[in-house]
């Protein structure tokens, strides 16, 4: 049988069927680099546009998308971006900001092309690429090395810290969750249980404190979710399975210990000596700030490009003695106060149809709908602490990841394939 898609809108011709075979390969290309080799990350994220759009059928994609509400929302989230620029003191800058937020156009495309197995690649792909680079980290604190900017006390290789604790402890989950619901055979359950123990020690060495509470969250979550509609025995074995995880990582690692005592010493000086110095007293200080100004600016915000000239503005008249902490800062240190402080609520409203769209979408399997949710609690979680979509990195994996679920609600798949990421089981 001849290998085509179709769909309401027709059958697709043999060049669109090498178009996605060729997106798919730029999508496994993507899913390492995010990883491990930056240069290619905006190389391969062009190309999968270019080849989209100049590879043809783009009346059927764009007919498919119409009903896809992720989209939707991803629209009327640039739309409000770009409209912002018209109230912003600064179009400027927010134009040089927004650049970045072209990634997400990879959510549609990925969606209307990537097909199952490619899928399933991607998932292994990016795993197997954290696995590497944990393995990397380890070899730096044990051996004492230096590689690029990683050090004993920062063995983070291939990315700013902050960004790799996010990474590892999405691909931690991930790998769990394949763990969970996935028919392996015993060979294969074990080499994938070794993954999930050597990226979780790799998250636990890491420095970044964000990654490691967001996977404390999404742990719980994943949990939570597996446990449904089960036997109260194993659910109460889930939360003490969780609970247990978090005690082995605490116990096992005096690093994480340290950098624990070092959040609650910022946080204790922050609050009640109004000491601004360590880095969540700067987050908290930066928060205050943050206040005025959407205090200032409630509903539509200061428009993108304009927050962080308010933000030294209120520093040099009202909040002097916050300069020497945080004046410096580039961006808000957190995707919350930095979106509330551009677009107001309204923008903190776009952004959470995002995630509402991405939790809710109408997914036909467990172990989709558990990789939805743990993509959405991973970055909610890590919002708290930085402005990941407006980083690189973290951003091109949402939207890789992100078009990688939609993709199989939108089913586009061969006849006699149901696309679902359970089905295409080792």
């Amino acid at each position: 049988m001849k290998n085509s898609y179709s769909n309401s809108s027709g059958t697709i011709s043999e060049p669109g069927e090498r178009r996605d075979v060729y997106l798919g390969w730029l999508a496994l290309i993507l899913a390492g680099s995010v990883v491990l080799y930056r240069p290619w990350i905006a190389l391969a994220s062009t190309l999968i546009l270019l080849v989209w759009i100049i590879g043809g059928g783009l009346r059927q994609h764009f007919a498919r998308l119409r009903s896809h509400r992720l989209t939707l929302a991803i629209v009327v989230f640039l739309a409000l971006n770009i409209a912002s620029l018209t109230w912003s003191s600064d179009p400027a800058s927010g134009v040089r900001y927004l650049t970045k937020y072209h990634y997400l156009l990879l959510i549609p495309v990925l969606a209307t092309s990537l097909r199952p197995a490619f899928r399933r690649s991607i998932l292994a792909t990016f795993s197997i690429a954290a696995v590497v680079s944990a393995l990397t980290s380890f070899a730096v604190l044990v051996w004492g090395l230096r590689l690029a900017d990683a050090h004993p006390g920062n063995p983070s290789v291939f990315m700013a810290h902050l960004d790799s604790s996010l990474l590892l402890a999405l691909a931690a989950l991930l790998i769990l969750s394949l763990i969970l619901y996935s028919d392996l055979t015993p060979r294969f359950r074990a080499a994938w249980a070794c993954c999930f123990v050597v990226v979780t020690g790799g998250l636990v060495i890491n420095i970044g404190r964000g990654g490691q509470l967001a996977f404390i969250c999404g742990l719980f979550a994943l949990a939570v979710f597996w446990a449904r509609q089960r036997p109260i025995r194993t659910v109460l074995g889930a939360v003490t399975g969780v609970v247990l995880c978090a005690a082995i990582l605490w116990f096992a690692s005096p690093r994480l210990q340290v950098r624990i005592a070092e959040s609650k010493a910022d946080l204790t000086a922050a609050l009640t000596e109004q000491r601004y110095n360590g880095s969540l007293g700067g987050r908290v200080a930066a928060t205050i700030v943050a206040g005025e100004i959407v205090r200032e600016h409630p509903i539509f915000g200061t428009g993108v490009g304009a927050n962080m000239a308010a933000f030294k503005a209120l520093l040099d008249s009202e909040f002097e003695e916050l300069k020497p902490a945080i004046y410096w800062y580039r961006h808000f240190h957190s995707q919350y106060t930095q979106i509330a402080t551009e677009l107001g609520m309204v923008g903190l409203l776009s952004l959470a149809w995002i995630f509402w769209e991405l939790l809710r979408g109408p997914y036909t399997d467990p172990h989709t709908r558990s990789i939805a949710w743990i993509l959405g609690v991973v970055y909610l979680v890590g919002f708290i602490g930085e402005p990941y979509l407006h980083k690189q990195i973290p951003l091109v994996t949402f939207a890789l990841f992100a078009g990688l679920l939609s993709a199989d609600t939108l089913d586009a798949k061969p006849p006699g394939s149901s696309g679902n990421l359970r089905d295409q089981r080792e």
